[in-house]
């Protein structure tokens, strides 16, 4: 078996230093003004919004979501330190998605106009907003491979195992972390039924898997979440894979 060596928030840190370090390098770019902080439930972008610029994660966390014409809710992604937010509007200069704040979370605005000279003149800029860009399409993909071929453990185990290189790629600890996000985003996320992820996560505490109360959750066996999504051999081969 075989499997891709790829850590989904790997480039985290090292993009939001990169930006941060030259954005505050522009002649016409004013570090103190672009820092925001948000609270809870509050919105960063709305559908329709006119495109102004793009968002760096400094602090917390935030999901993106469209709504049906029904005003369902379809989560598409979560967000974390060092990713970027409110790209989708470099295509018709609208954004698409509504990107709501799951915990007070900070964030660094960088408009249009700033991000095009930083292309031209900064190299890291570039380099990293590109492997950004292309790392946030490949995530997007396996995900939406997990979405369609994987069993409802085999999708939880990825989700997990997703959240904790996420928290590694930030020094913190991969083993133990906060869910930020409820069971019913989790839920919405996975395409799954409430009930379906709660039984899950029951049945991972269950073989002492993981020990889950309330939001926090430890990670008792990686070697097991890894087994569990190795069980589909057409996922295995580009799976994400935490290291025991």
């Amino acid at each position: 078996m075989t499997s891709l060596d790829f850590n989904p928030a790997s480039n985290a840190s090292p993009w939001s230093k990169v930006c941060l370090e030259s954005a505050a390098k522009s002649n016409n770019f004013m570090l103190g003004n672009s820092h925001r902080v948000f609270h809870t439930r509050q919105a960063l972008l709305s559908a329709g919004e006119s495109f102004q610029g793009i968002y760096i994660m400094r602090s917390g966390s935030a999901k993106a979501f469209i709504t049906s014409a029904c005003g369902d809710e379809c989560i598409t992604r979560f967000f974390f330190p060092g990713d970027l937010l409110g790209v989708d509007g470099f295509d018709e200069h609208v954004h698409n998605q509504n990107i709501v704040f799951l915990e007070t979370s900070s964030v660094c605005f960088i408009k249009e106009s700033e991000v095009y000279n930083l292309v031209k003149s900064s190299d890291d800029f570039r380099t990293c907003l590109f492997k950004s860009m292309s790392h946030t399409l490949l995530c997007d993909s396996m995900m939406m491979m997990c979405l369609s071929s994987c069993s409802s453990e085999q999708k939880v185990a990825h989700f997990i195992l997703e959240l904790a290189n996420n928290f590694t790629s930030q020094g913190l600890s991969g083993k133990e972390f906060r869910l930020s996000m409820t069971r019913t985003d989790i839920a919405n996320y996975l395409g799954m039924a409430l009930e379906t992820v709660c039984r899950v996560l029951a049945s991972f505490q269950l073989k002492r898997v993981i020990s889950v109360s309330n939001r926090h959750l430890i990670i008792l066996d990686t070697r097991v979440l890894n087994q569990i999504l190795s069980k589909d051999s057409s996922y295995s081969s580009s799976t994400t894979s935490l290291d025991s």
